[in-house]
């Protein structure tokens, strides 16, 4: 049975598995790379490492064999995904130029420049802003380029090509020129939302040559061309292998796990945390505000949507800080058992107080870089395990914000991430949402994605599916009367975040 050789570049490591037509994972293996910091905050990598560790990571599985043993079983093709918003630059004379990173934020200066170049004085936005339909800031890989025009002028002058991430770079060495998905591509500051074109005013003012900007697929996975001669030694595979380009990360891990269709949706509880969900298009040229909105290519079943990303600085590190600081350090399962015995002595309901989790400063429901954590409400009778039930749901609550309306309240929200781990927690979770929550095995989400794309642009006949589809660990119920209460503290909540943001002002 052929299987779908599936890549996923990401932050830290390039990951790659086989998994076969009928969903079933063959074979999985990863490859670490470094991050080296520069002054000013600068974030890079090389990227030989990401080539390096691919092929690493397929040669670790391919010695495994895709079930019997034999590195020569069929691949039907092979699947790219990985992180977005990093600038890489392709030039003709075999440099390593160093690529820059989404969490770089050395072009800050360049940032203010091209929004007072799209500044309207009537508007409460940049135009910068609207085009792209996103909040830009240093991050913004327009703004990296034009710190590039005034730092490095030689190395713009050598550039031949332009890519957004490891994916669009392994493409462009195989030999099939400059790709790039319609959700990386909504994330470098450079799209206009509307069209889902590259935008000239912004390429102009950012200093790039239009030419050097690679062509979006308009799919959630298309076949970008096949591998040549150069695969061998690259990555260790044969010539004449299909090569798809599936959506970035963000889109490839929400396709597998919930899909691309408009209403599937699912919240992570990481160390940071986020409420991402499957919008409709028209969506994407709405007014910017502190959440991001990703374009999605087409799929077998619904027309490109957007994928509406509402994300928190803090969540798991939030709750760690609160036991740290509230409870003396104790580990996440004792204060599970300690919310137990506070749920079976005062029952599920809202603690009545009121907390911000937003240690670092925060991007949802607020885009703060100052902002920071909030707790009130205590009494007499406070202790410490309230105080951290109340970060719990204020981290809920923050999440509870991105809720759109229209949006099927009763489905059941999938959660991942290391807090899905915690059963008080996805009760408050539940009860703070006023809706189901369910858990699922969660591993290696965007290399299901990946596996889904291919599988699709190819026109295969498959069993795989979303892991949502599959068994849930737990479901979760609100209960009735604990949901009524959070839903009379969530306006208050949302106030909290002007009344903090003024009395810092103060400071």
């Amino acid at each position: 049975m052929p299987s779908l050789l599936c890549l996923d570049l990401g932050t830290s490591a390039a990951k790659a598995a086989l998994i076969d037509t009928t969903g079933t994972l063959r074979a999985q293996a990863s490859s670490a790379y470094p991050t080296r910091s520069a002054p000013g905050g600068g974030a890079e990598q090389a990227p030989s490492n990401w080539v390096r560790s691919a092929r690493a990571a397929i040669t670790a599985i391919r010695a495994d064999g895709p079930g019997d043993g034999s590195p020569d079983a069929p691949i039907a093709a092979l699947s790219l995904t990985g992180q977005m918003q990093d600038l890489v630059l392709e030039t003709d004379d075999g440099t390593d130029v160093p690529a820059i990173l989404y969490s770089d934020t050395r072009a800050a200066r360049e940032a203010d420049e091209l929004h007072a170049a799209f500044r309207d004085e009537d508007a409460a936005v940049s135009s910068w802003d609207r085009i792209t339909g996103n909040l830009q800031d240093a991050t913004s890989c327009a703004a990296m380029f034009r710190r590039l025009v005034r730092t490095d002028p030689d190395l713009v002058q050598r550039t031949r090509g332009i890519v957004f991430g490891p994916a669009g770079h392994l493409a462009h060495l195989l030999g099939l020129g400059c790709w790039c998905d319609p959700t990386t591509a909504a994330a470098t500051g450079l799209l206009d939302a509307r069209s889902r074109t590259w935008s000239p005013p912004i390429a102009a003012a950012a200093g790039i040559d239009e030419t050097l900007l690679p062509a979006i697929t308009t799919s959630a996975g298309e076949v970008i061309g096949r591998t040549g001669a150069s695969a061998e030694q690259l990555l260790g595979l044969p010539a004449g292998l299909p090569v798809v380009l599936a959506p970035g990360d963000a889109g490839a891990t929400t396709l597998g796990l919930v899909g691309l269709d408009p209403g599937d949706e699912y919240a992570y509880l990481g160390s940071s945390g986020w409420l991402a969900t499957v919008l409709p298009r028209a969506h994407s040229a709405s007014r910017p505000g502190a959440s991001h909105h990703l374009a999605l290519g087409a799929t077998r079943r619904a027309a490109g949507g957007t994928l509406r990303i509402s994300a928190l600085l803090a969540a798991g590190a939030a709750a760690s800080w609160a036991r740290e600081a509230l409870l003396e350090g104790v580990s996440a399962a004792t204060a599970d058992a300690m919310l137990e015995r506070r749920e079976a002595e005062h029952g599920r309901g809202a603690t009545g107080l009121l907390a911000l989790p937003s240690l670092f400063g925060e991007r949802f429901p607020v885009r703060d870089g100052d902002l920071r954590a909030a707790l009130i409400g205590m009494g007499p009778s406070t202790r410490g395990i309230d105080m951290y039930a109340a970060v719990l749901e204020g981290i809920a609550h923050a999440l509870a914000h991105a809720h759109v309306e229209g949006a099927e309240e009763r489905r059941p929200l999938a959660v991942t991430g290391g807090g899905a781990a915690s059963a008080p927690w996805l009760r408050i979770l539940a009860d703070v949402m006023g809706r189901p929550v369910r858990t699922l095995e969660q591993d290696g989400a965007a290399l299901v994605g990946c596996a889904i794309a291919a599988a699709d642009a190819l026109g295969l006949e498959h069993g795989i599916v979303p892991l949502a589809a599959r068994e849930t660990v737990r479901t979760i119920e609100p209960d009735p009367s604990a949901a009524e209460a959070h839903a009379s503290l969530r306006p208050a909540h949302r106030a909290l975040y002007t009344a903090v943001a003024e009395v810092r002002a103060l400071q």
